[in-house]
């Protein structure tokens, strides 16, 4: 089924209705969705847009042993970073590559440039 206005906006007044809480967010999202034959990734991105959604909060990260890369990056926050940090070595920063990097990859560079210049 094809999302109308009125269904967008059935949807949200559910939600709403139901009081979400980071606990119950995802089950009554589920719920919404089969109710109205819709998947519930769909029903989650009206949620989104509309800005009711109430996103699950993320588990404390433990704090023992080291990462080796893992979660996700912004990757504009990574680059902004990388940037940062080649101006620091006094390096000019190729704005046209760093561009083209992903998150990770300016992380992992940030990282080894910075231990560099220790």
């Amino acid at each position: 089924m094809a999302w109308t206005d009125e269904s967008k906006e059935q949807a949200v007044e559910m939600y709403q209705d139901a009081e979400p809480t980071p606990e119950t967010s995802m089950e009554i999202v589920k719920d919404i969705a089969e109710e109205l034959g819709e998947s519930p990734n769909g029903v989650r991105m009206i949620l989104t847009k509309a800005g009711v959604y109430v996103r699950k909060t993320p588990a404390a990260k433990s704090s023992g042993g080291g990462s080796t890369g893992g979660g996700r990056v912004s990757v504009a926050d990574a680059q902004e970073k990388l940037t940062s940090i080649l101006s620091d070595a006094g390096q000019e920063a190729d704005a046209a590559i760093i561009s083209k990097l992903t998150g990770k990859a300016a992380v992992y560079f940030a990282t080894v440039i910075e231990s560099l210049n220790k």
